[in-house]
Parts: C-alpha cells; sequence; structure tokens
C-alpha cells in the first residue's frame, strides 16, 4: 500500500519570518492567477490547494514534491515553493517519487527520477525558451521525459506545459525585479537566523550560544582578530596545529588552513565564491582560499557555497 501523504507546508512557512510569510502570500497569489490550460490540470500543483480539479490530495502532492525536488538537495533555505507541475512514479517498493519542476522564489528545480536532475537559479532562466515535445519538456539544457504521461498530456499537453511554465517564471521574474534574489533574501536575515535555519546549523558557531561564545573568544584571541571587529560566526575545528577554518566579523571573512598563516579578505571585496577543486577549497578572492572542513563534503558544497555567500551579505 502506497503511504499516505501529508503537507508540511503550514508548518515550514509559520517557521520563517513574517516577511518571508507574507511575500510567499503575494507570490502564491500572482501564481495562482495564471490560467491552468484544460489539458495540463492533473499536472499542475499549487501550494496548500483546496479545489483542485483531479485530485483531493493535491496539496499534499505538492508538498511530497517540495520535499523531493526541493528540500532534499536544496542550494539555499526559507526557499518559498510557489509551484509543482509533475507527476509521480511508483517503484517495485512502492516508493512514491515526484518527478517534474518545482519553481520557488529563487531555483527552479528539476528531476526525472533515475535519469537526470537539475537545479537553476530562477533570475537566469530563459523563460521563452522553456520547449517541450512529446519527448521530453526542457528547461535550459535540463529535460523531464513525458513518455510516463503521454496519455494524459493528450496532442497539446506538452505544448501547453512549456507555454504554462513559461508564463509562471516570466511572472515570477518581473515580480521579484531582475537582482538575483538569492542575493536579495540574505540581506533580509541576519547572521543567527540564516544559521540557526541552515541544515549546518550544529557545525557553525554564534555567539549567541553559551558554548560557542567561549570557543569563538578562543578563536578570536588565537587568531588575533582586531578588537574592534566581532565574530559573527565560525565554522572551524582544533587541532594540536591549531584552529582552521572561518570566521566572519562585520567587516571581513578571515580563514586559516592548518600550518598555514590566517588570510582576510574584506567583506566589500568579495564579489564570488567558488570552489576550486584541485586547491581543495573555496575561492573568495584572489589568493584567498577557505579550506575544507569535515562538515562539508561533496554532498552538500554547492548548498555551504549558496549558504556562505548569503552570510557575507547578511545583516549583522
Amino acid at each position: 500500500m502506497t503511504p499516505t501523504l501529508q503537507n508540511g507546508l503550514p508548518a515550514y512557512l509559520d517557521a520563517l519570518p513574517q516577511q518571508r510569510r507574507e511575500q510567499f502570500a503575494s507570490l502564491s497569489a500572482l501564481v495562482a492567477a495564471i490560467p491552468v490550460p484544460e489539458s495540463i490540470e492533473s499536472l499542475v500543483f499549487l501550494p496548500n490547494q483546496v479545489g483542485h480539479p483531479q485530485f483531493d490530495d493535491a496539496a499534499e502532492v505538492f508538498w511530497k514534491a517540495t520535499e523531493q525536488l526541493y528540500l532534499k538537495e536544496a542550494l539555499s533555505d526559507g526557499d518559498l515553493p510557489l509551484l509543482y507541475w509533475g507527476f509521480h512514479s511508483i517503484d517495485l517498493l512502492t516508493r512514491r517519487s515526484s518527478n517534474g519542476v518545482l519553481v520557488t522564489d529563487r531555483t527552479v528545480y528539476l528531476l526525472d527520477v533515475g535519469r537526470s536532475s537539475a537545479r537553476l537559479a530562477l533570475s537566469t532562466v530563459d523563460a521563452p525558451a522553456i520547449r517541450a515535445d512529446e519527448a521530453g519538456l526542457a528547461i535550459g539544457d535540463a529535460v523531464v521525459g513525458l513518455a510516463q504521461v503521454a496519455r494524459l498530456l493528450g496532442e497539446t499537453g506538452a505544448a501547453d506545459s512549456a507555454a504554462y511554465l513559461s508564463e509562471v517564471v516570466a511572472t515570477l521574474q518581473t515580480a521579484l525585479g531582475t537582482t538575483e534574489t538569492g542575493a536579495d533574501a540574505a540581506v533580509e536575515s541576519s547572521t543567527d537566523d540564516l544559521v540557526r535555519a541552515s541544515r549546518l546549523s550544529e557545525d557553525f558557531l554564534l555567539p549567541s550560544r553559551p558554548k560557542d561564545a567561549k570557543r569563538i573568544a578562543k578563536l578570536s584571541a588565537k587568531w588575533q582578530i582586531p578588537a574592534d571587529e566581532s565574530v559573527r560566526v565560525s565554522l572551524s575545528s582544533a587541532t594540536l596545529a591549531g584552529i582552521y577554518g572561518l570566521a566572519i566579523t562585520e567587516r571581513a571573512l578571515y580563514s586559516r588552513d592548518l600550518m598555514e598563516p590566517l588570510d582576510r579578505t574584506a567583506l566589500t571585496d568579495i564579489a564570488a565564491i567558488d570552489w576550486v577543486a584541485e586547491k581543495k577549497g573555496f575561492r573568495v578572492a584572489e589568493g584567498h582560499l577557505v579550506p575544507v572542513l569535515p562538515a562539508v563534503t561533496d554532498d552538500n558544497r554547492e548548498y555551504f557555497v549558496a549558504l556562505l555567500a548569503r552570510l557575507v551579505a547578511a545583516r549583522a
């Protein structure tokens, strides 16, 4: 028997700051106002949806997609899930998987279970170029196969899906502006809020946590951080060779690798953060590489880069 689906979206939204909840209400209303072609009604799901033309559990289906397409491999925390276009596949163990496209206010997630997946910044998606034929629906170079739902799509469903998704993406891009929404969101939240809401919360050190404050004080002393700067967050470890990792103050990002000198880059000089595979580190500026720490793995490296960028841009 297939497990009963649950809708965890209300609890997810309740945990977000009020400003984000208000933005969700505004953006979800915009998406809901876009007409859904009759040919694809069975593939379109909206957040907390009631009165779906075909499915009584539409809200639960939407949340399942949010869990599998976004939360499982999120690029950022606290996205606002706004639309799911897709369908389920069930394996031999009766496990239900969400295939298709999930659109949030920051990212477009695509998943074709067992074949391919993609995560595209919403601001970079070329809405008019979204296309579909009987073989698949494509956004950029990512494709979701349509063979499983060919019967449901009929003659116009593929083209209607591409046109509908194109309108949704274009509408959100207009509403959010042309600036990278991920960078905008970083300004809305404090460093403390971002860390506590992240999947790496327990790995970071925050001065608001008494036990962490002692370790941060020790790091500040060892690294000789200027007295007029205070550490807002640190991701670090200690060995017999000293403390290594990173720390962010209100002015700069500091980092140190084992047996290496301390590096410092002013926050205003950090334009981008990139993973440099051959150096096994994250470049925050020319000549400044942040070392890899145990908390950062191959699976969460992209997530860490996005989170670190938000922490650099965050308010105190």
